[in-house]
């Protein structure tokens, strides 16, 4: 009895043991189906595609922990463009690679990507069999003599020879604020610091005078993402940057900062900018959600200097070369902008066009009034709005506002006296977010401005000097009467006084007889010898 039940039932522990042996049995199988999809995925990528998905596992700090990262980071590692970039992300997704999500700060902070850690480990080993990676470098992702033509990167993408970096790499610290910039940079960015570069060895007193048109056309970007990276640049401390003692229309002056500038330009040396192609613009379908938006500048500082009309359109892109000399910079061909000259986008000529008879032609006076002052006109009709970053930019984007919605401008004008007024008389309300912005608000809205105590407009100020100037010569034309007459008067009294001092008693008497009023003061006799004098002597000599 004994030996069958020792038969039947195993010693204690036995089934726990059949359970671990389960459990691993089930763990490695799970491994074998895991590894033979990645395998089966890592077949299909082309050698970009690999490359991509290795720089993005190297690049993490540790497994298991979410990390950002930029598209631009992962396109010069792996020396491609951002399209395949793009392309490649999702795929490594869908395989289980990694988890992505948008960054909480928003796109332009990058992806938040949380990597599986046995699934990249795999892929990784799976890689380095493949292209030899050593265990000692972060860049060098696989050896020439183990790569097959099929698989290097080509060159050549759309129809543009691409950059080739002939000098080694420099290490990105992203702990220095330089470097982090720079990091971040887009290719425009890039440009723009070329040409801030460029002019660095021609700088006196390390001081470089710019105009934001000319670096907007010649880093073929628009002026606000020329004036977002000058700012960024001054905020990092690679340069202060300070108006033009003359105005702000003879541009910027950048006062450098021989270390950081020197940096940057050993970083543009390593990472040169890309050309613009059209195989490295977005295309529709083919991400989920690694779209590039235009970034929108609400800084308060650069907001007000904004222009309406960008070059960001042309079609004439010529690549910088960073850090080379201007010396065959007259020999580039110069865009005619007919210098601060408003031209009226197509939006405002449809406005006006489609105005009715009755009310167009009193509203497209006052909309092409406003829209053809330039900077110099509004500098001297309102120089106190032109000193709080109020100009022609911003009337011209009422203007379009307000006549998209059918609304009045016949105020805007008289509108801005009234605020320069006060602003020169210190009677402007309070505003927080400044004056610009108050005044750019209330316009925008209401299109009108409150009327101050006091203020007359330019018209009624003239109409009222000029009453005032009738008024004043009828006053001295009537002293000049008054004068007159009082000379004729004191004639007339010295002739009378002659005349009545020639007569003797008896021919006063004679005069005074033929009075029929009574004589009894002396007063009323002189009245009347003068009233006979007058009607008798006078009348008769003259």
């Amino acid at each position: 009895m004994n030996s069958t039940a020792r038969e039947h039932y195993p010693p204690n522990g036995s089934d726990t043991n059949g359970d671990r042996h389960q459990e691993q049995a089930d763990t490695d199988h799970l491994k074998k189906l895991m590894r033979r999809d990645i395998a089966a995925f890592y077949n299909i990528l082309s050698g970009t595609g690999r490359r991509i998905l290795a720089a993005l596992i190297k690049s993490a700090p540790t497994m298991d922990e979410p990390y950002s990262f930029v598209i631009s980071s992962l396109q010069y590692a792996a020396k491609c463009s951002k399209l395949s970039v793009l392309r490649s992300l999702p795929k490594g997704e869908n395989a289980g690679l990694f988890h992505r999500e948008i960054n909480s700060s928003g796109r332009r902070h990058g992806t938040v990507v949380t990597l599986y850690k046995e699934r990249c480990e795999y892929f990784i080993s799976l890689f380095k069999h493949e292209y030899g990676l050593l265990a000692d470098t972060d860049h060098d992702w696989y050896q020439k003599e183990n790569v097959t033509k099929g698989d290097r990167y080509q060159a050549v993408i759309g129809n543009k020879v691409d950059q080739i970096v002939k000098t080694p790499a420099l290490c990105i610290n992203t702990s220095d604020k330089t470097d982090a910039l720079f990091n971040r940079l887009s290719d425009q960015g890039k440009r723009v610091f070329g040409i801030i570069c460029s002019h660095s060895g021609e700088a006196k007193q390390d001081e470089v005078s710019l105009v934001i048109q000319s670096i907007a056309r010649k880093a073929a970007c628009s002026e606000v993402t020329a004036r977002r990276v000058i700012k960024h640049g001054h905020d990092a401390g690679i340069y202060s940057k300070r108006i033009h003692e003359r105005g702000p229309r003879f541009g910027i002056i950048l006062q450098l900062n021989n270390e950081p500038i020197t940096r940057i330009q050993d970083l543009l040396k390593s990472y040169p900018p890309h050309f613009e192609t059209n195989a490295d613009r977005y295309q529709t379908g083919v991400t989920n959600h690694d779209r590039y938006h235009d970034r929108n500048d609400t800084n308060l500082d650069t907001k007000g200097d904004r222009y309406h009309v960008t070059n960001a359109d042309s079609s004439a892109k010529q690549h910088v070369n960073p850090c080379q000399p201007r010396a065959d910079e007259n020999k580039r061909r110069s865009f005619d902008t007919n210098a601060d000259r408003y031209q009226n986008p197509p939006f405002l000529d449809r406005q006006i066009k489609s105005l009715s008879s009755s009310e167009g032609t009193e509203e497209e006076k006052w909309t092409r009034r406003l829209l053809s002052i330039s900077r110099d006109d509004f500098q001297i009709l309102w120089p106190n709005l032109q000193n709080e970053r109020f100009g022609p930019d911003q009337i011209r984007q009422i203007v379009e506002h307000r006549l998209s919605f059918g609304e009045t401008i016949l105020d805007i004008e008289e509108s801005l006296h009234a605020a320069h007024w006060e602003l020169e008389n210190g009677t402007f309300p309070e505003a927080r977010k400044g004056v610009c912005n108050y005044l750019f608000a209330t316009l925008k809205s209401k299109g009108t401005w409150r009327r101050p105590v006091g203020f007359l407009t330019p018209n009624e100020q003239a109409l009222a000097n000029a009453k005032k100037a009738d008024k004043t010569r009828a006053e001295l034309k009537n002293v000049e009467v008054q004068k007159v007459e009082k000379a004729e008067q004191d004639l007339q009294n010295h002739d009378f006084e002659s005349w009545l001092s020639s007569l003797d008693n008896s021919e006063i008497e004679s005069i005074d007889s033929k009075c029929h009023l009574n004589l009894n003061s002396e007063t009323a006799k002189r009245g009347w010898r003068k009233t006979y004098w007058t009607k008798n002597v006078q009348g008769v000599s003259a």
